[in-house]
Formats: structure tokens, C-alpha cells, sequence
């Protein structure tokens, strides 16, 4: 009896194989490397307005430092931000101080967590994982989005808007108001001319539900209907999300997460943040934008001694210039329905492009096309809200603050669609987009809960959570080397590697975020990976136990175990997607970690081990295993 000389050993792997296993181990590898180096405390200093960063602004920041007496490790800038890191979290604070007081209000100073991954790992995209609140530290804020507010604010712009058309149609009623937590209300003389306002508002106002006033029968109460409310609220808190994101990166945090929450509610995390104070005073609010001729005949400096004319309003722009405006207030925030950035074709410079809808739209029309040569400014209306206690009761404290944040000279005549010129680089103009689509916000947003973590408790829960895990690892991996001996050792190491996997699958992930959950789910994936190795090596041993040759019981082990692994991983994963769907946070967290534990652990359980299996006893007579028997 002989071997075809074309026929494939049973346990034989071919060299693309080992390559493929090879450079993925190697990448592995790579791409985990730098969670091994740490992060130190650093400062982020970036001015505002989306201005760049010059030399200048580098040696005047190196002056502070070493007037102050504070030393860094490392000083590095970009073209919006400079970046130092310190030692400890002291010298951190203290630079924070420092620079703050000399830069002044004009710039960002921001601490942060930088990590000392080496330069040429970061040249390759090599970046360590990201850590989230329970382990790096930092704020948590749950808000509060006022839907009442922007359903009232809603409900009186359809009725300014229904009163106008109604009156277009000779449609005569005595009296339309809004009615706070209620609706719209109607009032009128004739049954027949309500009627006829009834058919002509359900044909042309679908958003509206139209139903008699309780006890007053010439009256109709007008409320949006179901449909139209869920709208206005998944708008209104996608704005809020928006805010958030703006007033993020003011504080300049980059692995900042704002989310949604529920259907009135938007989460902010602020990993490695630790000033409480300047992290609420600016996720604190609520913002809105106006648009409003300027007076160009005023003199800015009079009316700051308070000579303002009658009918205009004195302002100020970010650098603190006086601007004097008129009253009217051409365009509301509630118009724009988007901002984007792009280029004027005639000079390459940035442009914001600006997309309006709405009842307004035709008053700024007009008044845009009467006016054209004339300047237009644009002021970001930001609120804040203080909750404190008065004689026993929570009162909630309104601050305002109103900044130009563009002034413009109007072309022509402005409609639907209009560009804002002038803003400098594009950064500023990808700052104002953000602004103009974030103030567009018309409801208060409370923050009903709040939460600071320490960087000490941030240590000590990666502390413990890697202690969990490496004691895991280790009970897992000495009962496995003692109860399947050499083929034990083999699962080891497939162990070992599953977990710089998932490490650097995290690593990669842009959107992937480490927590105290995500670690509970790398502890249960050290259990599950070990599953399907005890799967093929009791199968080979229930083969050789059966007489089977020892080859033909590897190849069965692995053969026919395999399917009965990738059934119970499907359904474990089938599981992990569903928890990732419907989970919040924390729940998400493990989610994540356990998706992508499964979908390694079948590459290294599976792959990985059989081909070591088959370098160690495939192509060569072999009478015994060292698998425990």
C-alpha cells in the first residue's frame, strides 16, 4: 500500500498559510505594542477662532513655563495645538494655571492624557486603545433636553405662519394665540367659516391635529400630531448633540463621546478632564442664533461710554471689538437647516455655505435685497443654567451671552441658500459651520446629573481590571498545560495571542472605547477561547481511544469538532450583536470586547493551534500524542 504521489497529507499545512499566520501575528503585535508605553499628563494649548500656530506662539509658551519654574518632559505642536507633557499630574495643574492667567482668553488651555507611544510606532497608525471614563478619568454629564420649550417655540412660528395664511384666504376668525402646554388656539364667530378653517388646515398643515376647544364650541385647539412630535424631538436633540460637540471641542478634548440617550436625553463624556468648573460652565447651556444689520453710522466707541442710539443694541465680537447693531432680528436660529464648508471658486478661500427653510426665510429675503452693500452680523446667543437652592426651593438661574461672531457685507439678495466670506482659514470656517448648525438650538438643557472620576481611581481600575484578567489567564492556562500537556501548552499560547488580538483590533478601532465592562468581556472571552480547543482535543482523544491512527484522530478532532465551535460561537456572537444594539454604554462597552474576542478566538483557536499542531506532528510517523492520555 503507498501514498499517491499527488495526495495532500491529512495534517499538512501549505506555505501561504504559515506566511498569512506569520505577518498576522506580526501585526498583532505591531498594533498592541503601544499600550505597553503608558500616558503621562499633558496640556493642550490651541487658540481660538481656528487660528494656526505659529513659532512665536511656541517660544512664547516655552517663556511661561520656564518663568514659572515648571518642567516638561516634551513639547510638540501641530498646526492648531501645542502639546506638553509632564511628569505628574502637579506639574500638570500648575501649567494649566499658568498658562492660563499669561495667555489669557483668547486661547484653550485644556489638560489632557498624551500618550508615549514612539514617534516611528505612530508614523505606522499605531495608536494605544482608548480609555474610557471609569479608567482614564474625568467628567460625565447627563442633560436634559426641554421639550416643551421647543414644542411652544415650534407651535408659535406655525401659528404666526397659519395666521398669515388664513388671512390670505379670507378666512375670518376673531382671535389666534398660543396656549403654553396646550396648543393653538382659535377663535371664531361663524360655524361655518370654523368649518372651513378646519377642511383648509387639514389639507395644508399635516403636522397639525385639529380638535374643538373643551367648552367653547367656536373655538378649535390646534397641537402637532404624533408624528410631527416625534420629528421636532429627534431634531431638537440631534441639535443638542451638536452643541455639545462644539462646546467639546472648545474645552479641547479629542476622545470626547457626546451620545444620545433615550428619547429627551444626550450623554457627555470628557475622559482625562478634571477642571468640574470650566467643563459645566461650558456643557452648561443652551445657545441660539440671530441675524442683524449693523448700524453703520453709530460710533462703536460712544456707545460704549452708553451712548447707544435708540433702536440699537451695543455687542461684542470674540476679540472683545464693540459692534452696534440694529433691534430687528433679520433670521432666527430656528431657520437654518444646515451649515457647511466649501470654497469660493474666484479667490480658493473658505466660505460657510448656509441652507435656510422656514417662515423666515421670506423676510430675510426682503429685508437682504433692501439692503444690499450694507453689513450683516451674526450673533451666537448662548444661555446658561445655574440650579440652587432658595428658601428650600431649586431655582434655576438664566445667564445670556451674546458675541458676534461674523460680521459681512450682503452682496444680493439673500433666499434659501447664502454664504458667509471673510473667515480666515479653514478651520475657522469648519469652527463657524459647527456654531451656526449648534446655535440653532431653541430649548434650555439642564444637567440632571453629573459625575467627576479621579485619575487615582482611573489607576486603580485598570489595575485591578488587568489583574483580573492576567489571573485569569493564568488559572485558565495551568490547567490546561497540566490536563493536556504539550497540546495544552499549544492553547496557551493560542490564549496568549488571542488576547494581543483583541488588544490590537481595539487599538484600530476608531470608535472602540476600553472600560471596566469591556475588561469584564476580555475575562469571559479567556474562558470561551479555551472552549474550543478542549472541543478538538477531546475529540482527537475520544479518536484515539476508538483505535483511530494517530493522524487520521488530529485531522478528525479538528474536522469534526469544527462545526460544533462555530454554532456556539455564532449564537454567543448573535447574542453580543443584539446586546450592542438595544445596550447603553457600559453594556455596549462589553459588547464590543466580546464580538471581537469570538471572532479572534476562532482565528487563533482554530488556525493558529492546528498549525502548530501540524509543524510539530504532521508529515512524520508518530505512535503517541502528549495530550493528556
Amino acid at each position: 500500500m503507498f501514498t499517491p504521489r499527488n495526495s495532500v497529507p491529512l495534517n499538512w499545512y501549505p506555505l501561504w498559510k504559515y506566511v498569512l499566520i506569520v505577518v498576522l501575528i506580526f501585526l498583532a503585535c505591531l498594533y498592541a505594542l503601544p499600550n505597553i508605553f503608558g500616558e503621562s499628563p499633558a496640556v493642550q494649548v490651541s487658540p481660538k477662532g481656528g487660528q494656526t500656530v505659529s513659532s512665536s506662539m511656541v517660544s512664547n509658551v516655552q517663556q511661561i513655563l520656564n518663568s514659572s519654574n515648571i518642567s516638561y518632559r516634551n513639547l510638540s505642536s501641530s498646526t492648531y495645538d501645542i502639546e506638553m507633557m509632564f511628569n505628574n499630574t502637579d506639574q500638570q495643574m500648575q501649567a494649566q494655571d499658568a498658562l492660563k492667567s499669561a495667555l489669557g482668553d483668547n486661547y484653550i488651555v485644556a489638560i489632557n492624557l498624551a500618550p508615549n507611544t514612539p514617534k516611528w510606532l505612530m508614523n505606522l497608525g499605531a495608536y494605544p486603545m482608548k480609555l474610557g471614563l471609569d479608567l482614564r478619568g474625568g467628567m460625565y454629564f447627563l442633560l436634559d433636553v426641554d421639550m416643551q420649550v421647543v414644542i411652544d417655540n415650534k407651535l408659535q412660528n406655525t401659528s404666526d405662519q397659519l395666521a398669515q395664511d388664513l388671512r390670505t384666504q379670507d378666512i375670518r376668525y376673531t382671535g389666534i394665540n398660543l396656549i403654553p402646554n396646550q396648543g393653538i388656539q382659535i377663535q371664531f364667530r361663524d360655524p361655518a367659516v370654523m368649518s372651513t378653517a378646519q377642511s383648509y388646515i387639514a389639507s395644508h398643515y399635516s403636522m397639525l391635529a385639529v380638535s374643538k376647544y373643551p367648552g367653547q364650541p367656536l373655538n378649535l385647539l390646534l397641537n402637532f400630531n404624533q408624528a410631527a412630535l416625534t420629528q421636532i424631538q429627534d431634531y431638537a436633540v440631534q441639535q443638542t448633540v451638536e452643541v455639545m460637540r462644539n462646546r467639546v471641542n472648545d474645552l479641547g478634548v479629542a476622545e470626547a463621546s457626546v451620545a444620545r440617550e433615550g428619547p429627551d436625553r444626550v450623554v457627555v463624556e470628557l475622559p482625562g478632564v478634571q477642571d468640574a468648573a470650566r467643563a459645566k460652565s461650558i456643557i452648561g447651556g443652551t445657545a441660539t442664533l440671530k441675524v442683524m444689520l449693523v448700524d453703520e453710522q453709530a460710533n462703536s466707541q460712544a456707545a460704549v461710554k452708553g451712548n447707544v442710539p435708540i433702536g440699537d443694541g451695543l455687542y461684542y465680537d470674540a476679540n472683545n471689538n464693540p459692534v452696534v447693531l440694529k433691534n430687528q432680528v433679520v433670521l432666527t436660529g430656528n431657520s437654518i437647516s444646515g451649515a457647511s464648508v466649501g470654497y469660493d471658486p474666484q479667490t480658493s478661500l473658505p466660505v460657510v455655505q448656509v441652507s435656510l427653510s422656514g417662515p423666515e426665510v421670506n423676510n430675510f429675503s426682503q429685508v437682504t435685497g433692501d439692503n444690499i452693500g450694507h453689513l450683516l452680523a451674526i450673533v451666537l446667543v448662548t444661555n446658561s443654567f445655574n440650579k440652587q437652592m432658595l428658601n428650600g426651593k431649586e431655582v434655576t438661574n438664566t445667564q445670556t451671552n451674546q458675541t458676534v461672531v461674523n460680521v459681512a457685507t450682503i452682496q444680493s439678495r439673500l433666499g434659501n441658500n447664502f454664504q458667509i466670506t471673510g473667515i480666515g482659514n479653514s478651520r475657522a470656517a469648519q469652527d463657524l459651520a459647527l456654531t451656526i448648525r449648534a446655535g440653532a438650538l431653541p430649548a434650555p438643557v439642564q444637567i440632571v446629573e453629573e459625575k467627576q472620576i479621579g485619575p487615582s481611581l482611573g489607576v486603580q481600575n485598570i489595575q485591578m481590571g488587568s489583574i483580573s484578567v492576567v489571573v485569569a489567564m493564568a488559572l485558565v492556562m495551568l490547567f490546561v498545560a497540566f490536563y493536556y500537556r504539550v497540546f495544552g501548552l499549544i492553547a496557551d499560547l493560542a490564549l496568549i495571542l488571542n488576547l494581543i488580538f483583541i488588544v490590537a483590533v481595539m487599538s484600530l478601532m476608531p470608535g472602540a472605547t476600553l472600560s471596566l465592562p469591556g475588561i469584564a468581556g476580555i475575562v469571559l472571552n479567556v474562558g470561551m477561547a479555551i472552549d474550543a480547543n478542549v472541543l478538538i482535543f477531546e475529540r482527537i482523544r475520544e479518536e484515539l481511544r476508538g483505535g483511530t491512527p494517530v493522524q487520521a484522530a488530529i485531522h478528525a478532532g479538528y474536522e469534526r469538532a469544527f462545526s460544533t465551535i462555530v454554532d456556539a460561537n455564532v449564537t454567543t456572537f448573535i447574542v453580543a450583536v443584539i446586546l450592542f444594539a438595544i445596550g447603553t454604554g457600559p453594556v455596549k462597552g462589553f459588547a464590543v470586547t466580546l464580538m471581537i474576542g469570538i471572532i479572534t478566538s476562532m482565528f487563533t483557536a482554530i488556525m493558529i493551534t492546528r498549525g502548530i499542531v501540524n509543524l510539530i506532528y504532521g508529515k512524520r510517523s508518530v505512535k503517541r500524542l502528549s495530550i493528556g492520555i
